[in-house]
């Protein structure tokens, strides 16, 4: 394992920054959002702001809940507390198309993901938080609303692989986890598919990177990771298989593996991220990382694994070099 470089704090936003995120695209693109109303757009590389886009006029609430590029990397979604969902173009620098009066207004976390296969699919928390709204960006309306799907405020949403046993011959898959501990699985229509609890408060879930059941001859088994006043591993026909604590009361507010899913990085209240190493039945804690002076809401890495990101209500982004890319070192030598 690489060793880890030392963490920079970008502080380019005047409100708590709420999410970050890198392109899937450009292996050192990435943005981040905040409650000024503002989407940023930075190099990881040169650990510079590229370019800045005020998406709330004046007058509008400026409070920016998540953000998500497109798996093409050409656009990117932002979510606000103005019940608004802004599309942006990433090419031209402004905003093409929002949507209205369907996104969650609240100023706790909010759910947004977008289908790592198609770039035109997305999906949010709606309005009272509990339910999904659809969208295909090519269309000027949502594409469709699932109300009331949760009793209680949905923290996390993710698209999940066709290869898990419960979303096998579906053409795609929602996994939605609600503060309560709640998580379910429903197809892009809204059909019920799977559900399962796991007993604690719950902000963030995290699967294993790779296809469901390739790992099992190697003993290694997929697990959703869920994040909160403790984090459970919860696998499919087993249950619950173990509990993680190392962050003491403070709730955990991210979770993210990397590529390979041998290494979870965890982020919580009290602004330290922390990494645990994955072995086929279990996580073994590892230490913490780094930390901010204030709570930290969202977690990212590049997609080589070269690179950590965080935003904090410290109105900071921090960013860490965290090695090599995952397919070997891209310098050159001479040998004489």
């Amino acid at each position: 394992m690489q060793q880890e470089g030392t963490v920079e704090f970008l502080k380019f936003h005047q409100g708590s920054v709420r999410g970050v995120a890198f392109s899937p695209r450009d292996r050192y693109l990435f943005c981040s959002g905040a409650f000024d109303g503002k989407v940023n757009l930075y190099s990881a590389q040169r650990s510079e702001l590229l370019m800045c886009y005020q998406i709330s006029t004046i007058g509008s609430t400026k409070n920016i809940n998540a953000v998500r590029f497109t798996s093409d990397g050409a656009r990117i979604l932002a979510s606000t507390t103005a019940r608004r969902l802004a599309v942006i173009d990433v090419e031209r620098g402004e905003q093409v198309m929002s949507y209205d009066n369907c996104a969650f207004s609240g100023r706790d976390r909010a759910g947004l993901a977008v289908d790592p296969v198609c770039p035109n699919m997305a999906v949010c928390s709606c309005i009272n938080g509990k339910g999904l709204t659809l969208f295909d960006l090519r269309m000027p309306l949502p594409l469709d609303f699932v109300y009331d799907l949760h009793t209680a405020v949905i923290r996390d949403i993710t698209f999940i692989h066709s290869s898990w046993p419960f979303v096998r011959n579906q053409q795609g898959a929602v996994l939605s986890l609600s503060s309560d501990g709640v998580s379910k699985v429903t197809t892009l229509d809204g059909r019920y598919l799977h559900c399962f609890e796991v007993g604690h408060n719950a902000n963030s879930i995290a699967l294993t990177p790779e296809t469901y059941g390739t790992g099992g001859e190697d003993g290694f088994f997929s697990v959703m990771m869920i994040g909160g006043d403790v984090i459970s591993g919860y696998v499919p026909e087993v249950g619950i298989q173990e509990k993680l604590s190392e962050h003491g009361s403070l709730p955990i507010w991210k979770l993210r593996y990397t590529s390979n899913g041998g290494i979870l990085y965890t982020a919580c209240d009290g602004g330290i991220v922390r990494k645990y190493r994955r072995y086929p039945d279990h996580h073994e804690f590892l230490g913490e990382v780094f930390s901010h002076k204030s709570d930290i809401q969202d977690l990212d890495i590049s997609p080589y694994d070269e690179f950590l990101i965080t935003a904090s209500r410290d109105k900071s982004v921090g960013i860490l070099r965290l090695g090599a890319p995952n397919h070997g070192w891209t310098e050159y030598c001479e040998l004489t």
